[in-house]
């Protein structure tokens, strides 16, 4: 996911007793008048996919929203009353708009101040060319997870107090934490045969990571997909922030692309790319890419957030700022929008209830939109009546 500007990563715990609530009841009319910047293009097909998912679990299945409890079998109701409505085509946008303000509860997000605050960011499917054998060109491996990566859940055991879960090795009569990103660079998994597939760039490596999935076309012109399957339990650590940290980037200069731009234009400063010791595992897919729910994600209409304080699968709304791309993938500026989308991934920098990111699709256009998003935003979430 997007999480080049996160200043920590890794999941919180559940919002406790004594925890302000994550989500707040708001009435419609606190939005004033707006339309969906969309059309509600593509929204019927998100929906589908998470109630594909709802219909999956234990009906009983609960979920928060805010103070208010419900179960996967009222947002599964909540999700067909949505598609009932958007696939009536008797109704214009203006009537569709009305009939989901009359059916449906609106709960706000309370932010990262309490009051509302969400930093949206946004993320891709990168489109990259790779190889299943290396050679001088491709040289950069893309492990799947390796068999000695074990996930320690440390709610297992009372007396450490704490619900996290570590990811973690065997060495010796021990359990020490998994191999870094700089340990794994330098060898630490060669010769395993765990290589799915070979790529060109460590940089083009280090943002499939980021992103968690990706379509890479190989030497015979064929395409596979590459899926997120595990981490190395390492905390992200922002190489955003650590190119400021270090005065290489200016705050209001940091994006994906010039991420890009700055390794391209100093290779010998790779090594930088550890900072971050977090690393992530992949497994092939024919379909995808897949959010948390296990359900494809939708371009423009699928979010990430966090998985422990929003309810996973639920339809939402975003406010914010999106930029405008021209055919060059040059930003040509900014836009307000309003739209619906649907909670359907999470990511190990989307921590806590004032942060959501935005999936774009795939490919240039998508990456030169998400790579620069990083705007306030809002965000609410859905309930029918």
């Amino acid at each position: 996911m997007a999480c080049l500007l996160a200043a920590s990563c890794g999941h919180r715990p559940v919002t406790s007793e004594k925890a302000p609530p994550a989500l707040e009841p708001v009435p419609w009319r606190s939005l004033g008048a707006f339309e969906d910047d969309m059309a509600f293009e593509g929204l019927a097909e998100a929906c589908q996919a998470s109630l594909a998912y709802f219909q999956k679990i234990p009906p009983g299945t609960p979920f928060s929203f805010g103070r208010r409890r419900a179960t996967a079998k009222d947002l599964a109701e909540t999700a067909s009353s949505l598609l009932a409505i958007l696939g009536d085509d008797r109704l214009g946008s203006r009537r569709k708009l009305e009939r989901i303000q009359r059916g449906f509860d609106l709960f706000k997000s309370t932010g990262s101040d309490g009051a509302g605050a969400v930093l949206v960011t946004g993320y891709y499917e990168p489109w990259l060319q790779g190889r299943r054998t290396p050679d001088a060109r491709f040289k950069v491996p893309v492990y799947h997870r390796p068999e000695d990566l074990l996930t320690v859940d440390l709610g297992l055991f009372p007396a450490a107090n704490s619900q996290a879960k570590l990811g973690a090795r065997v060495k010796g009569n021990q359990v020490v934490p998994y191999y870094t990103r700089g340990e794994i660079a330098k060898g630490a998994l060669a010769g395993q045969g765990l290589e799915l597939l070979w790529l060109e760039d460590p940089v083009d490596l280090f943002f499939l990571q980021v992103q968690g999935s990706g379509k890479v076309t190989l030497e015979d012109g064929s395409q596979v997909r590459l899926q997120y399957d595990a981490q190395n339990g390492q905390p992200y650590h922002s190489l955003g922030k650590a190119l400021i940290d270090k005065g290489i980037l200016a705050p209001d200069q940091v994006s994906m692309q010039a991420i890009r731009q700055y390794f391209k234009d100093h290779p010998g400063q790779l090594p930088l790319l550890d900072v971050n010791p977090s690393y992530t595992f992949f497994r092939l897919e024919k379909d995808g890419p897949f959010g948390n729910i296990g359900v494809a994600l939708t371009a423009g209409r699928s979010i990430a957030t966090d998985a422990r304080v929003f309810p996973k699968g639920a339809p939402a709304l975003l406010r914010s700022r999106k930029p405008v791309v021209n055919g060059k993938g040059e930003v040509t500026g900014w836009v307000p929008f309003t739209r619906f989308v649907v909670n359907q991934d999470t990511g190990g920098a989307i921590v806590g209830p004032g942060r959501v990111d935005l999936f774009w699709g795939g490919g240039p256009s998508a990456e030169a939109a998400a790579g620069r998003m990083k705007e306030p935003g809002e965000l609410y979430f859905l309930l029918r009546r």
